[in-house]
């Protein structure tokens, strides 16, 4: 009986610490999810300047290019999982007088988590939530990274050594293009330099807008072409010299109508 009147006496206790419990309200990503917009018929213009190097029997090659892009998502569907999906359209013309020339499709996605990516059969998760400078992701998990593609004519695994990381946050810019945004992130994509291969690659987003800037150096060498396999000599060598395939590709908004 004792014990009986002990654990009636508990019994409030349990009552109140139940009571004082703290119901913490539900985290509000909107402003984070602001960098990755999902709006049909809204087309955003880049300017996309790319240089591809082609390892010829006269020796390295760099073939320059230039061209204005627009993207725009063009419809919406749900997917089996119930996940509401965009598909967007890639047109491409090679100056204002030229008639847009499409190029591709692509889809985008985004819950409250992760925003997605979907082109050339590849999966990319771009962004991450909440947005938190240094947080870090395997934005290339959906594929195989050691996977080659052709480029120039050569095999390159692209996407090998990648780790998402969000670099800056909150930071004012001016883009080459003359365009100036007020508020924008940074997520570095790669950071790879050693004696044969270079992987840098970074993506910067604007709330309201999304994508704003995307640059890509990927390059590798076996230091035959320049140094006849004097590692040595090809260490010093900058990469424009020793490059022997691989590409850059520079992405920057010009307007968004």
């Amino acid at each position: 009986m004792r014990h009986l009147a002990i654990l009636f006496l508990l019994i409030p206790l349990f009552f109140a610490a139940s009571c004082e419990e703290e119901v913490e309200p539900p985290v509000d990503f909107s402003a984070d999810l602001a960098y990755f917009p999902l709006e049909l018929n809204q087309p955003l213009y880049y300017a996309v300047d790319s240089l591809v190097v082609f390892n010829t029997v006269s020796g390295i090659v760099y073939d320059t290019a230039s061209a204005e892009v627009r993207e725009t998502l063009v419809e919406e569907f749900v997917a089996g999982d119930g996940t509401t999906v965009y598909r967007g359209e890639r047109w491409q013309r090679s100056s204002p007088a030229d008639p847009w020339v499409f190029l591709q499709t692509y889809t985008v996605s985004r819950s409250q988590t992760t925003a997605i990516r979907e082109e050339d059969n590849l999966t990319f998760t771009k962004l991450v939530f909440p947005i938190d400078r240094g947080k870090s992701w395997d934005g290339n998990a959906a594929f195989d990274p050691t996977r080659e593609f052709v480029v120039g004519g050569e095999f390159l695994n692209i996407y090998n050594g990648w780790q998402y990381r969000y670099d800056t946050t909150e930071a004012a810019v001016t883009l080459s293009t003359g365009v100036t945004l007020e508020n924008t992130i940074v997520v570095e994509q790669a950071e790879v330099d050693n004696l044969i291969d270079r992987r840098i690659a970074f993506e910067r987003y604007a709330p309201g807008i999304g994508l704003v800037e995307r640059f890509i150096d990927a390059r590798a060498t076996q230091c035959r072409t320049c140094c006849s396999l004097d590692f040595m000599l090809c260490n010093d060598l900058s990469w424009d010299e020793k490059a022997e395939k691989g590409f850059l590709i520079r992405q920057t908004l010009l307007r968004t109508e």
